[in-house]
């Protein structure tokens, strides 16, 4: 089996999470100047809210560099699993892979999650409207891990 699929990913999202992690992180700076400077009525309370404001701003920021927020194309085919991301690509054999499932997130059976762990990585791929194109990776890609988890015993 020899099949490609991408997740394109939306650019706005992205610029949205860094718009938004440099404004917390801005926020979180002026109750710190002014505690520094003795400006203020509730010391304890503010730097709190200014280190979690803070520490979020960081958080959705870092986010936004993550290679699954790019668009991803995974290639399935009988060697492993490759997936090319905004930061090069990605090789796993069917041994690094710890598991694979297959979520149907709606009753009308339109939209399919493949969720597959390998190695340390976890991914989430979408499947709208392509229940035949899920089935199939799902089952070839199980198949592969039983067969790699039977001959690993084996030996």
């Amino acid at each position: 089996m020899n099949c490609t699929y991408t997740v394109t990913k939306n650019k706005t999202n992205r610029i949205v999470y860094r718009v938004a992690g440099i404004i917390f992180c801005s926020l979180a700076f002026i109750p710190i100047i002014s505690f520094f400077k003795g400006a203020m009525g509730h010391p304890a309370f503010t730097v709190l809210l200014s280190a979690f404001l803070g520490g979020y701003g960081i958080y959705l920021l870092r986010m936004s560099f993550r290679k699954l927020a790019y668009n991803i194309k995974y290639a399935f085919n009988e060697e492993g699993i490759t997936v090319y991301h905004h930061y090069g690509e990605t090789h796993y054999d069917f041994s690094d892979v710890e598991f694979v499932t297959m979520i149907i997130a709606d009753e009308a059976g339109i939209f399919y999650v493949l969720n597959l762990k390998a190695k340390k990585d976890i991914y989430t791929i979408p499947f709208t409207m392509k229940k035949e194109l899920c089935e199939e990776i799902y089952e070839f890609i199980n198949s592969k891990i039983k067969k790699a988890d039977e001959e690993s015993e084996i030996q």
